[in-house]
């Protein structure tokens, strides 16, 4: 027998509208400071202001959930206290005259904990104290559509004019790095595209966020998010058909088929400078493809160094040794400094050879397992509202998770990516636990 999702809600508390704004509000200093030309950086306003709407998010929290006892814990604090316990016996284990301590292990390992820990608790006690029932959850995620909106709105038009310079050699809107601009994107296209097919009385207009942001992924030139968007494509494919059966199983078979069509109709595409470019890009050392740096330098040196010793295996470095370590090969060796990178370039190697194969697990198992529970009960939903909205919770998080391969910045709460991640993947463990009666 099909099991059948419907969450119901019974008397959910009322949040004030201006309240549903708190999250993004925590968000914005970080996207618009330090990586972006609204903030300057370098300054102390870029480096601390971009801590107030967090710690706004947090102390309202604090107040409303934490002092006044309604703190309600779910899969999402268990984990996060199991990995919390890893990088504190990780941290504590270092050794003292190690990698970690070589660098200015306050700013390398302390702070960077500590920021993480602020993020945690700006989640489950921040975003909790706002989200009482799927309304609040959907007036959330519309302002942070918004507000993407707006950033990248004022970014396209800013490159058109050349009000805002290309630094880095392709359109980046108001971020310096077009990566940046392309990563965050990707998290929140699966939202703009769940807001598109809500919000049908603006009409033509409700299409607005989505095309703006796929232009602004589009000719940043990036391609880890052409990446996500193939699998993102997969995603909705299994969901969908999974929910409605045959009949959108043939609507993403002939948009394969179009598509492919036209790609085979592209006059010597084979043969074009385009082809040449982009197979340079993803072969050459030189580029930022398959063969780069990333392959044939950064993931090798951080793989050596996991398996290193078997405590290096199980409980890594200690926090923050992943920018320590990269920040010692560069006082040693001159080409690492030309490099100038601070990261593995990749999640999963970096929070690894942090707090080891233990930590990693509790940290990604759990969030991959959500994106396949809901490819798993998608065929079980009979609200398509509900349905529409976890999909697109799913698929943010699947896009972040997907960056994990090629970025380290999903715990880095300074990249202008990690909080909106984060953000989705809470809601969408928190999500279920707003519903008192639930109907399988």
């Amino acid at each position: 027998m099909t099991q059948t999702y419907q969450p119901q809600i019974n008397n959910p508390t009322q949040t004030k509208k201006w309240l549903h704004w708190l999250p993004t509000f925590g968000w914005l200093p970080f996207a618009l400071a330090i990586n972006s030309f609204i903030i300057p950086p370098g300054t102390a306003l870029a480096y601390w202001g971009r801590w107030i709407g967090l710690i706004v998010l947090l102390v309202y929290g604090l107040n409303k959930v934490f002092i006044s006892g309604k703190w309600e814990r779910n899969n999402f604090d268990r984990f996060a206290f199991l990995v919390f316990t890893v990088i504190i016996i990780s941290t504590a284990y270092a050794d003292i005259n190690g990698v970690l301590y070589a660098a200015d292990f306050y700013q390398t390992g302390i702070f960077k904990a500590v920021s993480f820990l602020l993020a945690y608790l700006s989640l489950t006690w921040g975003v909790q104290s706002v989200l009482n029932s799927f309304d609040d959850a959907t007036a959330i995620i519309k302002n942070l559509v918004y507000s993407a909106t707006v950033i990248y709105t004022v970014g396209l038009i800013g490159n058109a004019l050349r009000v805002i310079p290309i630094l880095m050699g392709a359109p980046s809107g108001i971020f310096f790095n077009p990566n940046a601009t392309a990563a965050l994107g990707i998290v929140i296209l699966p939202l703009s595209i769940w807001f598109s097919s809500r919000q049908k009385h603006w009409g033509i207009l409700r299409f607005l966020p989505t095309l703006t942001i796929f232009t602004a992924i589009i000719i940043s030139g990036a391609r880890t998010p052409l990446v996500a968007l193939s699998i993102l494509l997969l995603y909705y494919l299994i969901c969908w058909s999974r929910y409605k059966g045959t009949e959108m199983l043939m609507i993403y078979g002939i948009a394969t088929i179009a598509i492919s069509t036209l790609l085979i109709l592209s006059v010597d595409f084979l043969q074009s400078s385009l082809f040449e470019k982009l197979y340079d890009n993803l072969t050459t050392s030189t580029g930022a493809g398959i063969t780069s740096y990333r392959t044939n330098l950064l993931w090798p040196l951080f793989i050596e160094k996991i398996f290193s010793s078997p405590i290096s295996i199980l409980i890594g470095n200690g926090w923050g040794s992943e920018e320590a370590l990269l920040l010692h090969k560069s006082a040693q060796s001159i080409f690492f400094e030309s490099l100038w990178v601070g990261t593995a370039h990749n999640a999963y190697l970096g929070l690894t050879y942090q707090i080891g194969l233990i930590g990693s697990f509790l940290t990604f198992l759990p969030l991959w397992s959500v994106v396949f529970y809901q490819i798993q009960q998608s065929s079980g939903y009979i609200n398509k509202e509900h349905f529409e909205f976890r999909l697109a919770l799913g698929a943010a998080l699947l896009a972040e998770l997907c960056l994990c391969f090629f970025e380290s910045g999903f715990y880095n709460i300074g990249s202008v990516h990690a909080l909106p991640g984060w953000l989705v993947a809470y809601m969408a463990v928190k999500l279920p636990y707003l519903q008192t009666d639930c109907k399988y």
